[in-house]
């Protein structure tokens, strides 16, 4: 199942989220093909490469003719409280935002819906582009105060607002997306100019979207409008959770570009992502696909628990038998580090390594066998080599070793009480028949 992580770190806009939905991979064709019967409204669709902040990104440009064209990039316009008419920009935006709010392009809601019937859409772009559209009239009925039907859209009507509404249903019908996680869109803050005036950010329509969808909306300390109507109802309408898995691999990273002339530079990025399964404390991580282990042999990589406590007052024969005791108990490990305590009272450090299904049982042990009133644990994932063990014939006689390995390295260790027992067996020392059997294996 194909899942899409949209970061909205520096902001979302429709044409943005097209950008990197096509540097994801996304068909441009696709994207040509169903707005195709659009051609006769004053746009010309360029999709190419810019630069922004050192990064490649892709860059979805919908060019409008003189006639629909509203400069909704004038950053003087939008934000330059001394502005006057003539002096750029002759129209941008509705009372709600801009996303490309573009003069003369009005639209009500129900020629917007007569625009979409008459595309050629798959089943799910078509959804999706009916859904982000209704998302936006009901902002703008809220902002405006007016039923649904009689919204007439300066923005939203806009054909370059169709166009980035329907290029983004195709592009992630493309990718075979399922499921599509946004953890927040992060918005700026200040005022920026529409048609009917100045207006707060985040504007009207993006703070409506985001209350009636539950999109996660975030408000920087960055001036200027980020997330436009456009790209929440887009983000809104695509997104199926908001909580990113715990573990997950990048199969791959797109990019989008933003327009305005922002510092730092507005960057969508949208990953193609796939769930790791976190496995329950104490189960080993499974094999990696086509590799198969030997019974008793250790996975390369799992889950352990590691017990700590600090112990001050129990006599160095109570610590000497506790640790023999953790052992026999299933502990996978353990040992004492010497510590110096409060009041400068030197102590030892008790650090336990087990396994799930042991924890309990050893933390009961430490409680009746030391002096310990409380103990630490912690989670840990591991690394580790695989392990088998093996039976190898040397000159003094057999003597078991263990054999581990990872990524082609291979070590063999003659177990401890092995190698004592044939030592005194043959009459000879313990190095002797070590190096032999180490040699041997």
């Amino acid at each position: 199942m194909s899942t899409l992580f949209w970061d909205c770190q520096t902001g979302i806009s429709g044409d943005m989220a097209v950008a990197s939905l096509l540097d994801l991979g996304a068909s441009e064709k696709a994207v040509r093909t169903a707005l195709a019967p659009l051609a006769g409204e004053g746009f010309e669709l360029r999709v190419g490469r810019v630069e922004k902040a050192g990064l490649d990104c892709c860059d979805f440009d919908v060019v409008l003719d003189e006639e629909h064209d509203g400069h909704d990039h004038d950053m003087a316009y939008l934000y330059d409280p001394e502005w006057k008419p003539g002096e750029g920009s002759t129209a941008a935006g509705d009372a709600c935002g801009h996303d490309g709010a573009r003069g003369h392009g009005h639209r009500s809601y129900a020629q917007v819906r007569e625009v979409l019937a008459s595309l050629d859409l798959a089943p799910r772009a078509r959804s999706l582009a009916e859904k982000a559209f209704h998302l936006l009239a009901e902002a703008e009925s809220k902002a405006h105060g007016v039923p649904v039907d009689e919204v007439h859209f300066h923005e939203v009507g806009a054909i370059d607002a169709i166009v980035d509404v329907v290029a983004a249903a195709v592009c992630l019908d493309s990718l075979g997306v399922e499921k599509v996680v946004v953890p927040c869109v992060v918005d700026g803050t200040g005022m920026v100019r529409c048609q009917h005036g100045v207006i707060p950010v985040p504007v009207p329509a993006v703070v409506n979207i985001a209350a009636a969808t539950g999109l996660p909306l975030c408000v920087s300390a960055r001036q200027g409008e980020l997330v436009t109507p456009t790209g929440a109802a887009i983000a809104a309408a695509a997104m199926t959770s908001d909580a990113l898995p715990e573990r997950f691999t990048v199969k791959a990273c797109g990019m989008g570009a933003g327009k305005r002339d922002y510092d730092p530079p507005s960057i969508l990025r949208a990953l193609l992502i796939e769930e790791v399964d976190v496995p329950a404390p104490g189960v080993p991580l499974a094999p990696a696909p086509g590799v198969s282990l030997a019974p008793g042999t250790s996975v390369p990589g799992d889950w352990i628990w590691k017990l700590e406590c600090n112990i001050d007052d129990s006599t160095g024969e109570m610590l000497g038998a506790v640790l023999e005791d953790l052992m026999a108990a299933g502990a996978r490990d353990a040992h004492f580090l010497p510590v110096f305590m409060k009041k400068n009272r030197p102590a030892y450090e008790l650090a336990i390594i087990c396994d799930d299904a042991h924890r309990e049982a050893l933390e009961r042990l430490v409680f009746a066998e030391t002096t310990t009133i409380g103990i630490r644990r912690q989670r840990m994932e591991r690394s580790v080599m695989s392990v088998s063990w093996r039976d190898v014939e040397t000159s003094f006689g057999t003597v078991r070793v263990k054999v581990c390995g990872r990524d082609g390295l291979l070590r063999a260790y003659p177990e401890y009480e092995s190698v004592l027992e044939v030592a005194r067996a043959a009459g000879t020392d313990f190095r002797t028949v070590y190096l032999a059997a180490a040699t041997s294996a």
